[in-house]
């Protein structure tokens, strides 16, 4: 009895899990004084309507996971216009099909032209790689096939990334793991926790249930711990109790409509729980200098039209 009491004592004696703390605001002119003066790491999950498009910045590098399906392409096009980005280090897909993969192989296909409108004058995008988990000999769906021959008319890096693999974007560190059960292409979505000072980021694809009970038998826990998390297959599959147990987010992001008839109200009642935004109802911008976030949200894109 005495040895529980004194590891008890000791237990309470350890400091405390430091989470950032989130902060909310109407947009960007509500940042403290200061901010922007900082390092920061931003996330923009793009209005691509029911598709994932993620742009990721920090010390002065972009990278796109995913890239939503072709008819949203525009959007990217327009928002990466707007903010003046022309260089990608890496286009990151996280699986091959069409709502996820279309706007990188749109990416990489996009050339510009001379006033002539037709003389080619090179690409619009630099791009650094392009990174996935699919071997570039993938044959499985049509749009992995569009990507490669985009990859190889271009001489763009192919990149095939495995459990562990680690990258970097300025000062962020982006662990890379995966299911490795035959489940399909949804449950062997290639994730990524992307830790930036004490901020922490988890990206998972379209993995609903059984890769999520995986990871939570398979993958170290500390892999899994997030401040945002970003609902998997667009909020149609939810969340494991379990996994949400371990992976403590305090935010989730749903890359979908609000009203969308695929998401379950009971899900929709878990996501508001997490003070949650739908993304197709207009780009969620999450940024943080490694302590602290800010998010705001832009103007749902067909509205503001």
């Amino acid at each position: 009895m005495k040895k529980l009491i004194l590891i008890l004592l000791m237990l309470a004696l350890l400091p405390a899990a430091a989470f950032a703390e989130i902060y909310f605001i109407e947009d960007e002119s509500q940042l403290p004084e200061g901010w922007q003066d900082k390092e920061l790491f931003r996330l923009t999950a793009i209005d691509t309507d029911r598709s994932d498009a993620m742009l990721v910045q920090c010390g002065g590098e972009n990278m796109m996971i995913d890239g939503g399906s072709v008819q949203y392409y525009p959007r990217l096009e327009e928002y990466f216009d707007e903010q003046g980005i022309t260089e990608f280090k890496y286009l990151f897909n996280t699986h091959p099909d069409n709502d996820h993969l279309q706007g990188l192989t749109k990416m990489m296909n996009h050339r510009l032209t001379a006033e002539d409108g037709k003389t080619d004058i090179g690409p619009k995008y630099t791009i650094g790689g392009f990174y996935t988990a699919v071997k570039k000999e993938y044959k499985n769906t049509s749009y992995h096939v569009a990507a490669v021959r985009a990859i190889n008319k271009y001489s763009i890096p192919y990149v095939q990334v495995y459990n562990g693999d680690v990258l970097t974007l300025g000062g962020a560190t982006i662990n890379i793991f995966r299911c490795e059960e035959s489940w399909g292409a949804n449950a062997r979505s290639a994730c990524t926790q992307i830790v930036f000072g004490d901020s922490k980021v988890l990206l998972m694809g379209d993995c609903d249930s059984r890769p999520q009970n995986y990871f939570l038998k398979n993958v170290d826990h500390s892999l899994l711990e997030c401040d945002i998390l970003k609902a998997v297959h667009h909020g149609i599959n939810g969340f494991e109790d379990k996994f949400l147990e371990v992976a403590q987010p305090e935010f989730i992001f749903i890359p979908n409509y609000k009203s969308h008839a695929s998401i379950k109200s009971g899900t929709k009642r878990k996501f508001a729980q997490y003070n949650a935004l739908y993304s197709g109802e207009g780009s969620v911008i999450m940024e943080t200098d490694g302590n602290d976030w800010y998010i705001w949200q832009l103007p749902n894109y067909k509205k503001s039209k």
